[in-house]
């Protein structure tokens, strides 16, 4: 359960954040939205991919933690086994919230009170003594700015794939270690064959996007699949 607030420096002067259990948020999620300044980060260790937002049924760019619902195959030994966290990880327990008032609509943070990883007791604080946000608190201010600020640039790469018509649908039919088998669904990508043959007017209003690099960069992040399914035979290797 959610319990989500404004945060307040008087307010919550005594809150504090519980940093191990933090990761620990994300130990059930088969994907997590990214954006694209986390590209190069993400490169490293993830998959990428297009997931769609059940709501809106709008493309997102994901990243892949698992094969099916509640799997998140980074999640081993009660850590987090990352090089990177993804920053929607990280940002918990906080959220960026609207405000509307006769100004306008305005930003602000909002905290998740209800999270395991908050306490009043252990943990580290938010606020100095005079209210000025701590160490931590700074951090998670600047992954929520980085989240704020991707999300337009992220929407406006998958609007132009998608104009492009570029997605299409990931098959994945996996046979694990055990003899079991999982057809993955509901995940897509970038048509490479599709990518390589368009032309040059196009391909230079792409890389002038600032898109062209980040496509590349979904479609080499593939190959982490297969550690992905190294990490599925291990853990299963385990029962």
């Amino acid at each position: 359960m959610s319990h989500f607030v404004a945060l307040n420096p008087h307010q919550h002067q005594n809150l504090k954040v519980l940093p191990d259990k933090v990761a620990q948020t994300g130990s059930q999620n088969q994907t997590i939205s990214v954006v694209l300044s986390e590209f190069s980060d993400l490169i490293v260790q993830y998959p990428i991919v297009f997931t769609k937002d059940p709501e809106s049924g709008q493309f997102v760019c994901s990243a892949l933690l698992g094969f099916e619902k509640g799997e998140n195959l980074y999640w081993r030994n009660n850590r987090w086994e990352g090089l990177y966290i993804p920053a929607q990880v990280q940002r918990r327990p906080f959220y960026i919230g609207q405000q509307h008032d006769e100004e306008g609509d305005h930003h602000l943070v909002c905290v998740n009170t209800q999270s395991d990883a908050v306490s009043e007791t252990e943990g580290e604080p938010l606020f100095s003594e005079d209210g000025k946000p701590t160490p931590l608190m700074a951090d998670k201010q600047e992954l929520l700015a980085l989240l704020l600020e991707g999300e337009p640039q992220t929407k406006a790469f998958i609007k132009a794939l998608v104009e492009l018509e570029l997605l299409t649908p990931i098959a994945l039919d996996i046979a694990f270690i055990d003899g079991s088998s999982k057809k993955v669904e509901g995940i897509y990508t970038i048509d490479e064959d599709r990518l390589a043959g368009l032309y040059g007017e196009t391909v230079a209003i792409l890389h002038e996007r600032g898109f062209l690099a980040p496509a590349y960069t979904m479609l080499a992040s593939h190959a982490h699949i297969y550690s992905l399914i190294e990490r599925k035979n291990s853990k299963l290797s385990k029962k």
